[in-house]
């Protein structure tokens, strides 16, 4: 089939236009709101545990974590009505549910849990997984978030290992966070 230059600019354009619609409904979807809360949670949490005694940084990832999991119930709860897409709402939710218990399955039979910081590590290490599954499954930019901060993880932990908390909490957070503030501001 043959397309004159002009029906070559239309396609065209009509790519671009369905490129900004998927973006615009990302972003009033719930893919920032997630990056932010959990790019919060992390720089809160690491930046406890660089500067809190073990203890305390433990209690205070699990403050942190549970109320992320319920700020992320709210915000998928809440965020539902605007963005449908037959089947992946459950599918999302139903990976993360599974992602949880496989990971702290891991965790707790790997003996992780004897060494804070490596399970910490592991647990932000398996979250970016997340991300490059979400990415592959919905939307390519989240694999590449998650493969970045899981290269900020493996050098820091080699390079500077006695500041990983800080790096996790300015890096990672950071890289999550703004990520998803970026989406959320230009792509609306």
């Amino acid at each position: 089939m043959n397309m004159t230059r002009n029906e070559a600019q239309q396609s065209l354009e009509t790519i671009h236009q369905v490129q900004r619609e998927i973006r615009r409904t990302l972003a009033i979807g719930g893919a920032p709101f997630y990056m932010m809360l959990w790019g919060a949670i992390w720089f809160l949490g690491y930046l406890g545990s660089h500067f809190l005694p073990p203890k305390t940084a433990g209690d205070l990832w699990g403050a942190l974590v549970a109320m992320g999991f319920i700020l992320s119930f709210v915000i998928g709860w809440k965020l539902s009505t605007k963005v449908r897409t037959p089947g992946y709402d459950a599918r999302i939710g139903i990976f993360w549910l599974l992602w949880i218990i496989y990971t702290f399955l891991i965790v707790w039979l790997g003996g992780f849990d004897s060494n804070p910081t490596l399970m910490s590590l592991f647990i932000s290490i398996m979250a970016m997984f997340g991300y490059v599954v979400m990415g592959l499954w919905l939307w390519t930019p989240l694999t590449w978030i998650g493969l970045g901060v899981t290269v900020i993880i493996v050098l820091a932990y080699i390079l500077v290992p006695a500041y990983i908390n800080l790096v996790m909490a300015v890096l990672g957070g950071g890289v999550l966070f703004f990520s998803g503030l970026y989406i959320y501001r230009s792509w609306r």
